[in-house]
């Protein structure tokens, strides 16, 4: 699996289970790339705050206890389908992020460069210590990290 995620230098990823900026340049165009016609798992507090449910051209599964109409529910991440979980993208929250690290490969990183006010964070020690940055690209108010699983 792979991680998709945003966040500040502290990792920081939301607030009040919001995004806590406005807009980083590129980031949601790269979103559609790499996720449309892919497998996407996210925590139900993600699900909940999407602007479109379902996302468009994916296959949208929702760790939940309760069904959800337009998402494939699971209660544990261990019932995503083999198929499914080959490749799919973790999307978020933090509970699943956390649940996850022991099963992504790959993550995909958006670092803003301004620190946020943020109740949601990833683990960015378990990144560096588990990972390796493959690639990086510098941007006017970001920077666009490849990490693989060392």
């Amino acid at each position: 699996m792979k991680l998709l995620v945003a966040c500040d230098p502290k990792g920081g990823i939301g607030y009040e289970n919001k995004l806590p900026w406005s807009k980083i340049e590129g980031d949601l165009p790269r979103f559609k790339e790499l996720t449309t016609g892919k497998n996407v798992v996210m925590g139900k507090r993600t699900w909940e705050s999407l602007p479109k449910k379902p996302l468009p051209n994916r296959h949208n599964y929702v760790l939940s206890k309760t069904a959800i109409p337009g998402a494939v529910t699971m209660a544990d991440i261990n019932l995503l389908p083999n198929t499914a979980g080959v490749d799919a993208w973790i999307i978020g929250g933090g509970n699943v992020i956390s649940q996850c690290w022991s099963m992504i490969d790959e993550v995909h990183l958006t670092q803003t460069l301004t620190e946020y006010t943020c109740d949601t964070f990833i683990d960015l020690l378990y990144l560096t210590e588990n990972f390796s940055m493959i690639s990086e690209e510098q941007h006017t108010d970001h920077v666009y990290q490849i990490w693989k699983r060392k």
